[in-house]
């Protein structure tokens, strides 16, 4: 009556060829760490990611960014119309379609002529004094005059130290060929190039 059925029963031989074919597929130590930083570097992603999502600003949050903004057009739009509000918060007067630039072309020539002329007799501290009074446009046309390549969206200051250390430069060449200073009183800072 109590009949066993062979096929019924789990045979061992399957068991222990499960167990070895585990055993085999086991990682090595290697590829466990590696799969460890894997996982470990994803998981530092996910956390940034998480927190890059926490600080993004919602609908809600920008509402006030979006009034503040509002106001501050408001107020540019008076500072436009009102020069006491435009020097408060240090703006720029709007500048008139067709107005003439601060140095014309010739007037910078000119200035360039006087200050080729001028500063080689000046001690650096005065060269640079003189050069910061100047515009740009006259410096520029300074730095070409005295060889020098202007720079794209130079700032003004570093114009300033350029060109005051090249008049230190031509001065300090003149005293070692053994010109007497003295004697080229007269001479530009430097010849231009051709």
């Amino acid at each position: 009556m109590n009949k066993r059925n062979p096929s019924s029963g789990y045979p061992t031989d399957a068991l222990f060829k499960g167990v070895k074919s585990l055993l085999v597929s086991l990682p090595t130590e290697a590829e466990k760490q590696e799969l460890l930083q894997t996982l470990a570097g994803a998981q530092s992603f996910l956390e940034e990611l998480r927190r890059l999502v926490e600080t993004a600003p919602t609908m809600e949050s920008s509402q006030e960014l979006a009034e503040g903004l509002s106001r501050l057009d408001i107020l540019m739009a008076r500072a436009h119309k009102d020069a006491g509000i435009r020097r408060l918060l240090g703006l720029r007067a709007p500048k008139v379609p067709g107005a003439k630039s601060a140095t014309a072309p010739g007037d910078a020539v000119e200035r360039v002529a006087r200050l080729a002329k001028d500063l080689p007799q000046l001690a650096a501290p005065e060269v640079m004094t003189r050069l910061a009074g100047e515009p740009l446009a006259v410096l520029t046309e300074l730095a070409v005059n005295c060889g020098m390549r202007p720079r794209g969206k130079e700032r003004k200051a570093d114009l300033v130290q350029r060109i005051t250390t090249h008049i230190e430069n031509q001065r300090g060449y003149s005293l070692l060929r053994g010109d007497n200073p003295s004697a080229d009183s007269n001479a530009p800072a430097a010849k231009p190039r051709v």
